[in-house]
């Protein structure tokens, strides 16, 4: 049992130091769309310098960071994969759109919102750029991208279908959209779907602490920055979605909601891209 005396005797050890080391342990990235299989012994990167990081290797280890920060450990947390997704901010409620932007980044040729947006609103899947169903979303990606993936598979039961699947095929390269509630800070929560959000997931880091779920890297259209998010959390509200926010419903406008509403296209559902961009599949590390 620890008393006072040992407090002053055997102190805490000090924080680890807040500005940058050497990077040493991290793969340069040649290809900007890479898997990167990594190990958790990366070196730490400064939390004070992460509005200046320029590199997608410093920007991963600065919210690897922030996790380790958190929980505390002597063992940092390890980072299992991670595809690199150029960030796009929204405009509107294009969230969707947005995330399919971000993961064409990794194909050689990316797709603007825009032009996104243009086909969905011809093909009659949206009018101001919602995407209330997974099923469009995939249909669209199918489309988009059929000479840049080899399979848009809906997952139908969404995180909770399979875990390790879901968790394999991200090692593996696969990227994920999924919709969720966003909170203020626009990180997961449940709202009934009032907030319904889209993310596009390319990473995993397993926790230092055994027992917690592993977490996923994430981008999302109303930051810049990357979000790491627990893989149960990301679940919850994903399987939340049942309604249409009472506000937009009697905003004026006129949205484009499948048979059943939120609830039947967004619920419980999300999109695996496989080998998006990938001339060879990647081999399996999980």
């Amino acid at each position: 049992m620890s008393s006072e005396r040992d407090a002053v005797y055997y102190p805490q050890p000090p924080p680890p130091p807040l500005l940058p080391l050497l990077m040493n342990n991290i793969p340069q990235l040649s290809n900007p769309c890479a898997v990167i299989p990594l190990t958790g012994n990366c070196t730490l990167v400064s939390l004070v310098a992460y509005q200046c990081i320029q590199t997608p290797e410093e920007e991963l280890l600065a919210v690897r960071n922030r996790l380790w920060d958190m929980e505390g450990t002597q063992e940092s947390p390890a980072i299992l994969c991670y595809r690199h997704i150029k960030p796009v901010l929204q405009d509107g409620p294009k969230c969707g759109l947005v995330a399919l932007s971000m993961a064409s980044s990794c194909t050689s040729q990316p797709l603007s919102v825009e032009h996104l947006f243009q086909e969905a609103h011809r093909r009659g899947f949206t009018n101001h750029g919602e995407m209330f169903s997974v099923d469009d979303m995939a249909t669209l990606a199918r489309d988009m991208f059929h000479q840049s993936c080899r399979q848009v598979e809906i997952l139908s039961g969404g995180l909770g279908q399979d875990r390790s699947y879901v968790l394999n095929q991200l090692m593996q390269g696969s990227i994920l959209l999924i919709p969720y509630d966003a909170d203020a800070n626009h990180a997961p929560c449940c709202r009934q779907g009032h907030k319904a959000h889209w993310a596009v997931v390319s990473g995993v880091v397993s926790s230092a602490l055994p027992e917690q779920m592993p977490h996923l890297v994430a981008r999302q259209g109303k930051s810049r920055h990357l979000a790491l998010w627990p893989y149960d959390e990301l679940q919850r509200s994903n399987e939340n979605l049942m309604e249409l926010d009472p506000g937009r419903a009697v905003d004026g406008r006129t949205y484009v909601l499948p048979p059943g509403g939120v609830a039947a296209g967004l619920q419980g559902r999300a999109i695996l891209l496989h080998e998006l961009g990938l001339d060879q599949p990647v081999p399996q590390t999980l």
